[in-house]
């Protein structure tokens, strides 16, 4: 045993140090496809021998949260692709390494310098850049009359061009606004604040969005949204693509799809219109990817080299040409051909007056506040009501120190957060400690009850080692579970227990302070929490119950039939096989504008809905889903159940004239009754933990309406880093799916007494 406890030791102490690797090799993370990055890797690669470019690719929806969480458990990449907007927080935290005498050279030949200086410094290289335009339909535009020449250069003109298109009855709409995104709405309506002269953050960091400016702006917004189609950004473009659309904000990544998916439409694109021919300018979005250096790189010098190497106009084109989703920050790169192309120059001349976010620590705070209010706004909530909500929000953030007070002129010392360190210390040492004590005292109590009650054992012949001798024996072939129980279950259960407990930001780990029960104490006054709570208890309610029954259902029917029951029954629990992303996913498609359920409804006369987008539809869409998705599970254990009860009770009711009915309420109900219990214990625990579906879904949205409880845990801990009051929802999520259980396994075996 002594032995096994000495092997695992020297594992853990040698796997950190495995990270380490070879000072000529760099581990590069970015969002792109191989096949963009590879060739340029190889290329450096030759001109350097000895040197090694690891290339790991992640993804735009969960790459931020893994990002900090490797960060804070210091296992961050060396070189790094970071969306310019989470700048603020990062140079701010101290985690990236200052490149000004590095890079300070390059200056005058990138442009969005902005997100990666902060006081005088440069915490990175500008890649590639981005913004948005206006697509018009030119056909639409033919059909109502405007000038397919000259698409609106005003408000008012945007407005009159949708009102004019805007069909409804015939599946037409004026303008493509977007609805159901939270991370994506503001940037569709801040160029209609920042053209019309309004801020989200003054000079001073003060929070100055409640303007006349952003008021009007918010007005004509959604006054264009009257005559608008409200869905998801890809589905706008799949709306537009099928000619759905006249007028829609996208970006250049269409022109990637559209000459494939439509190559018959007939589309132009223009400037974003200003608020009027006199006053304003021509606003949009202006954001991109900038590659940046963790303190934790192991060769920086090699690494900026690879940085200037990689942002080059040569090795950026490219992934312009193949993916056509971003732009080269190289301002070289312009003097391309591929920019002749006039409907690629509008995005180029867009650029010029598009305006980048302020660069914050607490832009994603910030962010989140301005799309509750945008969206509220546009799902019915009154303009006053809007701001002054937004008004309570943003007072929380200055409580908590991320904003200044209206007194401060200048923001905050707690505003610059402390270097993030790596290692232990990066998840706060006392609490690992504390954590780490709790397990090791639990389980030498267990281990000791166990040994204690081995000795009180009788003892046999086989026995003669002695009790002592036995318990090792049986502790050594129990300690790969052992091991497994206390790594993987018992230390993250003491763990979040204790930082529950904390006030603890994963970003900023040195600044943990004890907080008692104030976490759950503020479970009370969330309303956020109590809005996922009646989501996900609407969503375990609305799920459950049908899924158990049409299993039952479903089980019965396949147990009737003589001939073909296996091909049934695979075809019913396919579904249950696959997995729940893909098959959201999938329900993504099926759910859209275009797809195949509203074209069913169009059949019957019906008219089709933004499924996923309007308040009254999303959660039970998701619902529908569920049900279809895990029917078939819950099918094949009931029929496993059904097919043992023993076939003489069912002989003997018939000699006693029992029908149909009777044999299954008095025979069947009964024998299965324990599988029902289960099943019914497991599909609640299931569905109060819904997560995958509604991320993959909607990400909570529209306005809170999908939001669950464990959604809601996972924004708050990995987008927000709220790491304490995370763990505090999850307790309480712990304590609601215990007692639910409880509850439900005593009524039931009460029934069935």
């Amino acid at each position: 045993m002594r032995r096994i406890l000495q092997f695992i030791l020297v594992l853990m102490l040698i796997l950190p140090g495995a990270r380490a690797g070879a000072a000529d090799e760099l581990v590069f993370w970015n969002f792109w496809n191989p096949e963009f990055i590879l060739p340029v890797i190889e290329k450096f690669e030759k001109a350097h021998p000895g040197v090694r470019i690891r290339n790991e690719q992640i993804n735009w929806g969960n790459g931020l949260d893994k990002i900090v969480v490797a960060l804070a458990n210091g296992m961050a990449p060396d070189i790094c692709e970071l969306g310019s907007t989470w700048m603020g927080r990062f140079s701010a935290g101290g985690a990236l390494l200052d490149l000004t005498d590095q890079v300070k050279d390059l200056a005058a030949d990138y442009q969005m310098w902005e997100p990666v200086s902060r006081l005088g410094r440069i915490y990175g290289v500008p890649w590639l850049v981005s913004t948005r335009v206006l697509f018009y339909n030119r056909g639409l535009f033919k059909m109502a009359g405007l000038d397919p020449a000259r698409p609106p250069q005003t408000w008012p003109e945007l407005l009159d061009a949708a009102r004019r298109m805007h069909d409804p009855a015939r599946g037409i709409f004026g303008f493509g606004m977007n609805a159901g995104e939270g991370h994506v709405l503001y940037k569709k309506f801040m160029p209609f604040v920042w053209g019309n002269g309004g801020e989200i953050l003054d000079k001073n960091g003060q929070f100055v969005f409640d303007s006349p400016a952003t008021r009007a702006a918010l007005e004509f917004y959604l006054k264009l949204s009257q005559f608008s189609y409200l869905e998801k950004q890809d589905l706008l473009d799949e709306a537009f693509k099928s000619g759905k659309i006249g007028l829609t904000v996208s970006g250049s990544w269409n022109f990637a799809d559209f000459p494939k998916d439509a190559p018959a439409l007939d589309f132009g694109v223009a400037l974003l219109p200003k608020p009027a021919p006199d006053r304003g300018f021509s606003a949009s979005f202006l954001g991109g990817q900038v590659l940046v250096l963790f303190k934790n790189c192991r060769n920086p010098a090699l690494a900026v080299e690879f940085m200037r190497f990689l942002s080059l106009a040569e090795n950026t084109m490219p992934i312009t040409r193949k993916a056509l989703v971003s732009f080269p920050a190289h301002r070289a790169a312009y003097r391309d051909p591929l920019f002749s192309d006039p409907r690629l120059a509008v995005f180029v001349e867009q650029m010029k007056t598009a305006v980048h976010p302020p660069l914050h620590p607490a832009w994603i705070e910030i962010e989140k506040v301005l799309n509750t209010a945008i969206e509220k706004a546009m799902y019915g909530t009154g303009v006053n009501l809007v701001f002054a909500e937004m008004a309570l929000e943003v007072e929380q953030l200055r409580a908590r120190g991320l904003l200044p007070s209206q007194s401060a002129s200048q923001p905050p010392v707690a505003v610059d957060a402390p270097a993030l360190s790596s290692g232990l210390p990066a998840v706060g040492l006392p609490i690992f400690l504390l954590a780490l004590i709790g397990c090791g005292a639990l389980l030498a109590a267990l281990l000791g009850i166990f040994a204690v009650q081995r000795y009180r054992q009788p003892r046999t012949s086989a026995d003669a080692a002695g009790p002592i001798i036995r318990s090792q024996r049986v502790l050594l072939f129990l300690s790969p579970w052992l091991v497994t129980f206390l790594v993987f279950w018992l230390y993250p259960l003491a763990f979040s227990l204790l930082l529950s407990l904390f006030d603890h930001d994963i970003f900023r780990p040195e600044t943990a302070a004890f907080a008692g029960l104030k976490n759950y104490g503020r479970l009370f006054h969330d309303r956020e929490f109590a809005q996922s709570f009646v989501n996900t208890l609407l969503f375990v309610i609305g799920t459950t119950p049908f899924t158990t029954i049409l299993a039952l259902i479903l089980a019965l029917m396949i147990n009737s039939v003589r001939r073909g029951s296996q091909v049934f029954r695979s075809i019913f629990f396919l579904p249950s096989i696959v997995s729940i992303v893909v098959t959201a996913t999938i329900f993504k498609s099926f759910y859209s504008p275009v797809g195949m359920l509203n074209r069913l409804m169009e059949l019957f006369g019906l008219p089709g809905h933004a499924w996923l987008v309007e308040k009254g539809l999303a959660l039970p869409a998701i619902m529908l889903m569920t049900i279809w998705a895990w029917t078939g599970y819950y099918m094949v254990l009931y029929l496993a159940a059904i097919k043992a009860v023993p076939r003489q009770l069912y002989e003997a009711a018939e000699v006693d004239g029992a029908d149909e009915w009777q044999q299954f309420r008095y025979i069947t109900l009964p024998q299965i009754h324990y599988m029902t219990i289960f099943i019914l214990t497991v599909n609640t625990i299931r569905t109060w933990q819904v997560f995958p579906e509604v991320f993959t879904l909607t990400r909570g949205g529209p306005v809170g309406t999908t939001n669950t409880m464990v959604h809601h845990l996972y924004e708050t801990a990995f987008r927000y880093h709220e790491t304490g009051y995370a763990s505090a929802i999850s307790f309480v999520l712990l304590a609601v799916i215990l007692g639910f259980s409880i509850v439900q396994m005593r009524i039931l075996k009460g029934a069935r007494q």
